[in-house]
């Protein structure tokens, strides 16, 4: 039975409507929320900027008001002046104590707020003289501030006294009495208390011009064409910016419901009042319609530069992994003669590069372990597979076919350019003693590559005496323990791996590759060392051999590690500078 051929699809056409859907959909998903998202927040924000308006000017109006009721403060709260305005007083005394305290104090108390005020003090009983001045009006009109003494008996059949005249000792009114709706007014009326008796002995009127509470505001801030009403408890109109005086709250309610637009209310708890403020809602979308046209420009422009990118990054990366994968089947299957042709000048070139020359140094050293010594052709084949390591390259080229899909250019270009770095300084032409440093560059672009696939999780600190650097040490000692790291210590969200070089005695070099991993029993570093260790450590015994080989058997590897606080790792070598006096054979 013939098996169906499977259909082939090339990359080049999945990579570009790859590209097109991961930049047409997000572009799509993200202008639409943001057309609507913004739309609701501009509106959102704008209710809350009115809100807060708002607030200030409730604040500000309820700030004035104690202001105002400080000055009242001042009389009730002055228990000498209430003995003496009780009549606490003798006769021949009252013309001293009016002049030196009374009226002084009388005075002071008008001083006190920031407006004008007028003060009344009405006396149920004539304890103390009157002291008033006529024209009232038409001292708090000029600016300036008046107070005066009156009894009660003057007043007593006003509606508004007598409404008043049984206020609760701690009751204080806001309400336009008198003539105070005639001259846009508005008086507070608190009683006046006897201490000594502990009862009421008249009242403590103060009066002042509305437009000194309301009017010294910006009221810009509520947008064009906003109407402010200020009604009482009743819903009697008390003050308005623009409304005529005969139209109501309740037309305002009307308005608000019949158009959509925005009504606000905020109370006046000190006044047993509240104020509206009616928002047209086209003031309010002004701005949101704005950002409507510029959200569709901006993602109608993204749209077409994610299509046009889409096609060119798909062509240009199609061609170059071609080559790359043309070659790599040709060196899978056996062709060792292959070579990558790249004319770039980019990341690609150095892979190509890399790869030849990768291709090359297998080929010269299958040829040379046919003639080498045994245990040095052990140690080699090892360092070939170290070195072409097929399993690390293939899941590079995976991962970077998978960032090109997802169009990752960053991680892209960074991984091949860490790639390209790794093989070039792995395969050294072939040599089998570089420098320390040239060790520790090929270990950094190692752990560059794995950390790119890994999203940053392995956190590496080297710790390394810069005069070090120089000395010579048998190639790719250090990567078979930073790959053990990664594949057999990781058990946490994050890796730590640190790698030191340092001279712990005269002629000695240490290199050191720790982690807190989950570390390794006694019995299986024992394992590691016997060369029946049941494939346990087989990396780890090759690099052994290796430096025993070339630098004796004084040095090598040793291994300590405890349960769940990681593993240290040691590589002991001579401090030579010169290959010939390494103690081995060099290739």
């Amino acid at each position: 039975m013939s098996r169906r051929p499977e259909r082939f699809f090339p990359l080049r056409y999945k990579l570009l409507v790859s590209y097109i859907l991961l930049a047409l959909i997000p572009v799509l998903a993200i202008g639409s929320y943001s057309y609507y998202y913004t739309m609701h927040s501009i509106e959102e924000r704008t209710k809350d900027n009115l809100k807060v308006a708002l607030g200030q000017f409730s604040n500000s109006v309820q700030i004035r008001m104690s202001d105002i009721i400080r000055s009242s403060d001042a009389v009730f709260d002055d228990q000498v002046l209430s003995r003496y305005l009780s009549g606490y007083i003798l006769g021949y005394e009252r013309h001293q104590i009016m002049t030196t305290y009374v009226l002084p104090k009388l005075d002071m108390a008008t001083a006190l707020p920031n407006v004008q005020v007028m003060l009344d003090v009405y006396l149920d009983r004539s304890s103390v003289d009157e002291y008033y001045y006529d024209a009232k009006e038409k001292f708090l009109r000029d600016g300036q501030r008046q107070f005066g003494i009156r009894y009660t008996e003057r007043i007593q059949d006003e509606p508004w006294y007598m409404e008043m005249q049984d206020l609760a000792y701690d009751s204080i009114v806001w309400q336009q009495i008198g003539n105070d709706k005639e001259f846009q007014n508005i008086s507070l009326v608190r009683p006046l208390i006897d201490y000594e008796r502990i009862g009421k002995i008249g009242l403590i009127k103060v009066t002042v011009k509305l437009k000194d509470i309301f009017e010294d505001y910006d009221f810009s801030a509520f947008g064009e064409g906003m109407k402010l009403v200020v009604v009482d408890e009743t819903n009697k109109l008390l003050y308005t910016s623009s409304m005529p005086e005969e139209e109501y709250r309740e037309s305002m309610l009307v308005q608000a419901e019949a158009s959509g637009d925005m009504l606000l209310e905020s109370p006046l708890g000190m006044m047993n009042a509240r104020i509206a403020v009616l928002v047209p809602m086209e003031s309010m979308h002004k701005e949101s319609f704005h950002m409507r046209n510029t959200v569709i420009w901006i993602c109608l422009s993204s749209m077409l530069v994610a299509i046009l990118i889409s096609i060119f990054t798909s062509k240009v990366f199609t061609l170059r992994f071609g080559k790359l994968v043309h070659s790599l089947q040709a060196f899978k299957e056996g062709d060792l003669q292959r070579r990558i042709k790249y004319r770039g000048n980019d990341e690609f070139r150095q892979i190509s590069e890399a790869f030849n020359d990768m291709a090359s140094t297998i080929q010269s050293q299958i040829n040379e372990i046919y003639i080498s010594k045994l245990e040095k052709k052990e140690a080699e084949l090892q360092i070939l597979h170290a070195q072409i390591n097929p399993h690390f390259l293939y899941n590079t080229f995976s991962s970077i076919s998978r960032m090109a899909k997802l169009g990752e250019l960053e991680k892209l270009h960074e991984i091949i350019r860490s790639l390209a770095k790794f093989y070039r300084m792995t395969l050294n032409r072939g040599e089998m003693f570089i420098p320390i440093g040239k060790e520790i560059e090929i270990i950094e672009s190692y752990l560059s590559i794995q950390n790119i696939k890994y999203a940053g999780r392995i956190i590496v600190r080297f710790e390394i005496e810069e005069s070090l650097l120089e000395y010579k040490t048998v190639k790719f000692v250090l990567q078979p323990f930073v790959e053990n790291v990664l594949e057999h210590a990781w058990y946490d969200d994050q890796i730590e791996i640190d790698v030191a070089v340092f001279a712990e005695s005269e002629g000695e070099i240490v290199m050191e590759v720790r982690d807190n991993g989950l570390g390794m029993k006694e019995e299986t570093i024992a394992a590691i060392f016997s060369e029946s260790g049941n494939g346990i450590g087989y990396g780890i015994r090759n690099v052994e051999q290796r430096i025993k080989l070339h630098f004796g058997q004084s040095y090598g590897v040793a291994i300590r590690s405890m349960i769940g606080h990681g593993t240290a790792v040691q590589l002991r070598i001579p401090a030579v500078s010169e290959i010939e006096k390494a103690g081995g054979e060099s290739d």
